[in-house]
């Protein structure tokens, strides 16, 4: 059944005329079947307001929920804006197209002002005759910035089919073209990203002969594996970790063992045992920002009412 929302704009226009954006689920059933054999279920948005000038809104039609992100590090306490201080931003693009905001400057903000603010900066970038880089764009024109459990995050204006590759959802940033990075003082510096990890692989060997002591070990293949990463050895019932430490060569891996095991792994492992480098995510997709129908009702709602023109 389909749901009829009436939407407002109360702080641009509070006297003028509600619009109403419908959102619904179809059965669609492909020609040829869908990858499982079977018909796909879509969920839709429309609306029947006009966006400025009178042009059309495109329907929104998502069957799969893959919103790209962006999120930073820990950020306690308040936070201080000096003048001039911005980042770079690209969404569902290489940041070498993205688009450069300055922040507002100002003393002891929340962090969730200064999310509301980059968020406006953002989306700013894509109005209809704002006068924006992405005039049109509904990866800025719907892009979300949340601080959520003292992190910032950035979600993309999509909801796409991949995290990776050509007509992704994905969000990344970097110094702006002008001013001050702020990337430090939002927690920006080291981040993680749904386009990162999923396209993460997951990197396995063997050891190619039993492993009793030393500082090293010998594997099948150290293809994927370089100085620093972390990795652990198991047989199914014994677990070491350790850091790989130098290039491997040779079919040898040479690793430092975290602190408190002594020289050397925890354990012996026979020929056969795993080795596995460890990511901050080794299984397959991120989770994305919309994990519900009703965030992509929200989602898709919102999408629809950044284009109406409630004047």
């Amino acid at each position: 059944m389909a749901i009829n929302v009436t939407v407002r704009d109360i702080i641009n226009f509070p006297g003028a005329t509600p619009k109403t954006v419908t959102c619904d689920i179809a059965q669609v059933v492909t020609v040829g079947g869908s990858p499982e054999g079977d018909e796909l279920w879509i969920t839709s948005a429309t609306t029947t307001a006009t966006a400025s000038g009178g042009g059309a809104i495109q329907a929104i039609f998502k069957n799969i929920l893959k919103r790209g992100w962006l999120r930073g590090s820990a950020v306690t306490g308040l936070i201080t804006i000096p003048s001039s201080y911005g980042i770079k931003v690209a969404i569902d693009e290489g940041i070498g197209s993205g688009i450069s905001v300055t922040l507002t400057a100002g003393s002891n903000l929340l962090p969730e002002d200064v999310a509301e603010d980059l968020e406006i900066l953002i989306r700013n970038q894509g109005k209809i005759g704002g006068g924006g880089a992405k005039a049109g764009d509904l990866s800025y024109l719907n892009c979300q910035v949340r601080f959520i459990n003292g992190h910032f995050q950035i979600e993309s204006g999509t909801i796409g089919d991949s995290f990776t590759g050509s007509g992704r959802s994905s969000v990344e940033i970097g110094a702006p073209s002008s001013g001050t990075d702020a990337r430090s003082l939002l927690g920006l510096v080291v981040t993680q990203d749904s386009q990162t990890l999923a396209g993460r692989q997951l990197v396995e060997t063997t050891l190619s002969s039993s492993y009793t002591s030393g500082g090293s070990i010998p594997v099948t293949s150290t293809a994927g594996l370089s100085d620093g990463n972390p990795f652990l050895v198991t047989d199914g019932t014994k677990t070491s970790f350790a850091l790989v430490s130098g290039t491997p060569t040779g079919g040898t891996v040479f690793f430092a063992t975290p602190s408190g095991y002594g020289v050397g792994l925890s354990n012996t492992f026979a020929s056969g045992s795993v080795v596995r480098r460890l990511h901050d995510v080794d299984t397959a997709d991120p989770v994305s920002a919309v994990t519900s129908v009703d965030q992509l009702y929200r989602f898709a709602i919102d999408s629809i009412v950044n284009q109406i023109h409630f004047g």
